[in-house]
């Protein structure tokens, strides 16, 4: 029992000692994070901005692939479609005439017509639709 007595004396005289030496050990750390706070808030600024970059980037182009696309469809349309015959249909379902009267004004089947029509509806096929 005696034994006891000075291990738990000698237990609270180091502790004790511990206490004075460094005090800090037996209270909690006040850490202060809006340093971190500021790292972090300049990292996402940064992080945004590099964003709105790519995002210009990548609108630039694709505004130049769809210049591009253009150029293509220019360049290689079959002779066919650069013909009088699909010029004055075009012309003609400008004026809003449809499909059986522009027919019967140039002599094409009503199919051919709107064949015409159909293959040149869209003018631009890679472009966003909204």
């Amino acid at each position: 029992m005696e034994y006891f007595l000075v291990f738990s004396l000698g237990i609270a005289v180091a502790v004790m000692g511990l206490f004075l030496i460094r005090p800090s050990l037996f209270a909690r750390p006040n850490t202060d994070y809006s340093m971190v706070e500021a790292m972090v808030d300049e990292a996402i600024e940064q992080l945004e901005h590099r964003q709105e970059e790519i995002l210009a980037e990548i609108e630039a182009q694709h505004q130049a692939l769809l210049e591009l696309q253009k150029q293509i469809i220019a360049t290689f349309l079959p002779e066919q479609q650069r013909s009088p015959k699909v010029l004055a249909v075009l012309e003609l379902a400008a004026q809003e005439i449809d499909a059986e009267d522009i027919a019967k004004k140039l002599g094409l089947g009503r199919g051919e017509v709107e064949l015409i029509l159909e293959l040149n509806k869209d003018g631009d096929p890679l472009a966003e639709t909204s």
